[in-house]
């Protein structure tokens, strides 16, 4: 989410999988990414890729899923909580 990814990512995926198991049960999403890798044309079909709203993005965030604004800022490492 929110990152900048350069064409260093092969949009395909590192490693083929040898096996089916999770291809069922996965979640996978992609939310306001950027930058020369960030093209999602040539990314694997799985059925458990999902399109988000800005609003499901918010739950996978720092400060929502990590609960990051009970520790993160504590140790001031500055980030972006959502």
């Amino acid at each position: 989410m929110n990152t900048d990814i350069d064409d260093v990512i092969d949009p395909e995926g590192w490693l083929k999988w040898n096996e089916t198991f999770a291809l069922k049960t996965l979640f996978y999403s992609e939310y306001r990414n950027r930058g020369r890798g960030s093209g999602q044309a040539r990314r694997v079909r799985w059925r458990g890729i999902q399109r988000i709203s800005a609003r499901q993005a918010r739950g996978f965030a720092p400060g929502e899923f990590l609960r990051g604004n009970a520790w993160i800022t504590k140790r001031r490492i500055p980030y972006n909580a959502y």
